[in-house]
């Protein structure tokens, strides 16, 4: 099955499970019907407590999942159908209101029955995960306290959700209705087995330790990692991995970056980390020999993909510059001569990560390296100020239409890039974006 039939096959199945209380509504109906009003309001409801438990499967970070579909468009649809599935729920009440306006009375909190009640903490848990994770960075949430919050509130919204329905025991009171419940129970209970217990054991049976930190500016340094008593990871160039230090694999805490070695060297894993949060900061302090868990890899770039094989254009940023130096050195090491260009913005030259590293790759692949500094002080030839379409006119080929475009860095960075490659007549599906706003 090509790659494209198992994403449309995945997209069907999970429309059919966020959609079956409806699909067995509309099939089976109920004893005896009420207002229109009343069931439009249950089913929008059923649907989206349906569609809050099955955002569960893109957090697990399935392995067919992230071959199949690009992991940051996973998250954005991830984000979406979170804040849809807060609507559908909002609605529910508001439709029963607006129907019936002595339910009222059920919006006290210390007089519902608990039935309601039940409903009402589901409802608050769906809203606060919309409100945290639309407006975590204003907040100023760490990313560690933000994913233990929304953990809990995933956990409150399916357990005060489940009892809510059944308590109600109308429209759940069918065998098929009973049925189709259990089974997306059944579905999420798997899905956090999966995050929580079969995946951190698999981690734990497949240790790093620290072999050492390497300084490239300051800031920003490069975690090399040795594996303890196995053979290593398999590991593609461009993909990430999400990974916690010196504490157990089975810890609410991960952190995703990208490798940043050769994806040829097996017993080896280098991630190139720029201090940007509370965990990422404390990297240049590790002495080596610390335990490392790392679940991955993901991403479902590929250098053998024949949409790469006439050349590869990359637009970094920053710490943006660290899959890249993954694919950089992985087509040295299999000495690829494929035309390369590299187009890297940094603040200034002090600032470029790797510079020394990327002037050897120079020497051994066919790779034009174009820097773009906003603060230039001329110890380097490079163009002033932002990657610009017309920075990218001047150093691409005029057939570059059936060149691949490999871009990472900040969210800003990418949004920029967007309309310079239409404008260039540069076809989508010869865009790949890994996006430092994934989490």
């Amino acid at each position: 099955m090509t790659k494209q039939n198992k994403g449309l096959s995945f997209i069907l199945i999970y429309l059919i499970l966020i959609f079956l209380p409806l699909l067995v509504f509309l099939i089976f109906g109920l004893p005896y019907t009420r207002s229109f009003w009343r069931d439009l309001s249950v089913m929008l409801g059923f649907v989206g407590l349906s569609m809050a438990g099955f955002q569960l499967i893109p957090t697990t970070r399935l392995s067919f999942l992230a071959d199949v579909f690009d992991m940051g468009k996973v998250y954005k649809v991830h984000h979406i159908l979170s804040v849809l599935s807060v609507m559908l729920v909002l609605v529910h009440p508001i439709i029963l209101l607006v129907n019936n306006p002595n339910i009222l009375l059920l919006f006290n909190p210390f007089t519902a029955p608990w039935r309601t009640q039940a409903g009402w903490i589901g409802l608050v848990s769906l809203l606060l995960i919309a409100i945290t994770s639309v407006y975590r960075k204003e907040m100023h949430l760490g990313y560690n306290v933000w994913h233990a919050i929304h953990t809990l509130l995933t956990f409150s919204i399916v357990v005060f959700g489940l009892i809510h329905l059944f308590k109600v025991n109308y429209y759940s009171a069918t065998l098929p209705m009973r049925i189709a419940w259990i089974l997306e129970v059944a579905i999420w209970v798997m899905m956090i087995a999966i995050i929580r217990v079969i995946k951190p054991l698999q981690n734990k049976r497949h240790p790093y330790v620290v072999q050492k930190v390497i300084t490239e500016v300051p800031n920003v340094w490069t975690l090399v990692l040795k594996p303890d008593g196995h053979a290593g990871m398999h590991f593609n160039a461009g993909q990430v991995a999400w990974i916690n230090i010196n504490t157990s694999p089975f810890t609410l805490h991960r952190n995703p970056f990208s490798f940043s070695g050769s994806a040829l060297i097996k017993d080896e894993l280098r991630f190139t980390i720029k201090a940007l949060g509370d965990f990422s900061a404390t990297i240049g302090n590790l002495k080596g020999g610390e335990t490392v868990y790392v679940d991955g890899p993901y991403g479902n770039f590929s250098l053998d993909a024949d949409e790469t094989k006439e050349g590869l254009v990359m637009l970094a940023g920053g710490i943006g510059i660290a899959p890249i130096l993954s694919i950089l050195h992985t087509l040295a090491a299999q000495k690829d001569r494929r035309p390369l260009t590299l187009f890297y913005g940094s603040y200034d030259e002090e600032n470029i990560i790797c510079y020394a590293d990327i002037e050897k790759l120079k020497k051994e692949l066919a790779l034009t390296v174009v820097h773009v500094l906003e603060k230039p002080t001329g110890k380097i030839a490079c163009e002033k100020g932002y990657i610009s379409q017309t920075i990218l006119e001047k150093y691409l080929p005029t057939e570059k239409q059936n060149l691949f475009f490999f871009q990472c860095g900040p969210l800003p960075m990418i949004k920029a890039m967007q309309p310079h490659l239409k404008n260039l007549g540069i076809s989508n599906k010869r865009i790949h974006s890994e996006e430092y706003e994934m989490a």
